[in-house]
């Protein structure tokens, strides 16, 4: 993937990751604020509420300018609330008979920094700052004349709750939020980044074995085909040509044919894998019996080149498996074997169970691979032999499907060293 893509991408991930963390980290800090904020206030507005219920029931309150009530004074409420009184002018109503020099002293200044306007007539309960402290307030009006108090008669009143302490927890307590929504802001953006980058790995991977295998593809079909193309064409230019005097040509054209077909079998096998439409369908099978129908043919064919397979089951039990995909695995790894040994090797076989788990192996006493082939000799196309030499160097497909194969099985396949000389493929599959 072209390096500018793969930063659109990261970049683009990173962005929707941070903005998904700062929209949940607001609406979480909004919910808090909210739901601390109303309940610091409940109280206080419960009082209100209930001076209000309380002048209400003693027949103070009034909804209409034409009421008119009898005098009465105003009852003391057990209640957190206050009242503050006003005349028609919007004075505030004070005690002047009073001889306390502080109490003097506040209700003078009062009557001078309040006034009643009509903006304090609330409805419900609202944070107010008046005269230097915080209150929750609600505004009511009397009935006319209903309400006399210090010689004066009561217009208006103010309900209210002193919340000028809770102000200043609530302010600290929002600092408090703001610093914890700033740090773990910087949280979510470091975090975001490491999630992007951790994204971006099995994408790019994806990408770079889809490029690497259409141009291992695109280069394994090119040579069969270019053979084929040129044999047919020089078959052209001999129409008088026997098919006895064309045979080299024609065996080599249907070696490549059968090439081309193993190569498209192989691709389809794993493309297959890779869409998950092959299913694997295990059995119950007799392993020692399996195996030895399987090896029979391998056993006549390494006679022929001076070489020799054993076979070495110790199971006394059935085995769940893909019988088709072990089958096709093991002539795999037992084409590979043989190809990859000289005359004289040896290729054993051998079957056991191990905690729990079947174990088959194939070791050879041939060529051996080299500890850096070792790391991608189940990769793609992947060939030890840069050569391509068509005897032994295959396609570079067949390790590929034996790893899909044992992985379809639950399993796991590594390759080691065969001591003194050689390798071995150990297959781990789950009983």
């Amino acid at each position: 993937m072209p390096s500018i893509i793969n930063k659109k991408q990261q970049v683009r991930g990173f962005i929707w990751l941070l903005a998904s963390f700062f929209v949940i980290f607001s609406i979480l800090a909004g919910v808090i604020f909210l739901s601390y904020t109303r309940t610091v206030f409940q109280s206080a507005d419960n009082a209100i509420n209930q001076s209000i219920n309380m002048y209400d029931g003693q027949g103070l309150l009034s909804t209409s300018e034409n009421d008119v009530k009898k005098s009465q004074p105003i009852e003391n409420s057990n209640t957190r609330a206050n009242i503050w009184l006003f005349n028609k002018k919007g004075k505030l109503i004070i005690d002047d008979t009073t001889t306390d020099p502080q109490q003097m002293v506040l209700p003078k200044f009062l009557q001078k920094t309040v006034k009643f306007k009509s903006s304090l007539m609330v409805d419900k309960a609202e944070t107010r700052k008046i005269a230097g402290n915080y209150y929750r307030v609600v505004g009511v009006k009397f009935k006319k004349n209903a309400v006399k108090i210090y010689g004066a008669t009561a217009a208006n009143g103010l309900i209210m709750v002193n919340v000028t302490d809770t102000m200043i927890n609530l302010a600290h307590f929002k600092k408090v939020l703001f610093w914890s929504f700033g740090l773990f802001g910087l949280l979510a953006v470091l975090v975001s980044y490491i999630i992007s980058r951790f994204n971006m790995r099995p994408i790019l991977k994806s990408w770079q074995q889809q490029q690497d295998f259409v141009n291992n593809a695109a280069h394994e079909l090119r040579t069969p085909m270019a053979v084929i193309q040129g044999k047919l064409e020089n078959m052209l230019m001999k129409p008088e040509a026997t098919v006895r005097d064309q045979s080299n040509a024609i065996i080599l054209s249907l070696s490549e044919v059968r090439r081309l077909t193993s190569l498209t079998n192989n691709m389809l096998t794993l493309a297959k894998s890779g869409s998950n439409m092959t299913k694997i369908e295990k059995k119950p099978t007799n392993v020692s019996e399996f195996l030895s129908n399987i090896i029979a043919p391998y056993e006549e064919m390494a006679q022929f080149d001076g070489k020799t397979v054993t076979l070495d089951v110790d199971v006394g039990q059935d085995v769940l498996i893909d019988q088709k995909r072990i089958h096709q695995l093991l002539v795999l790894l037992l084409d590979n074997a043989l190809k990859y040994s000289d005359e004289g090797a040896t290729v054993a076989v051998t079957a056991g169970i191990e905690k729990k788990k079947f174990i088959l192996s194939v070791a050879d006493t041939g060529r051996g691979i080299s500890d850096e082939a070792k790391k991608h000799v189940f990769d793609r196309f992947y060939r030890e032999d840069k050569t391509g030499n068509r005897e032994t160097g295959g396609t570079g497909l067949g390790l590929s499907i034996a790893e899909w194969v044992v992985q379809a099985h639950g399993g796991k396949i590594t390759v080691l060293d065969n001591i003194p000389q050689g390798t071995i493929f150990r297959i781990a599959l789950p009983l």
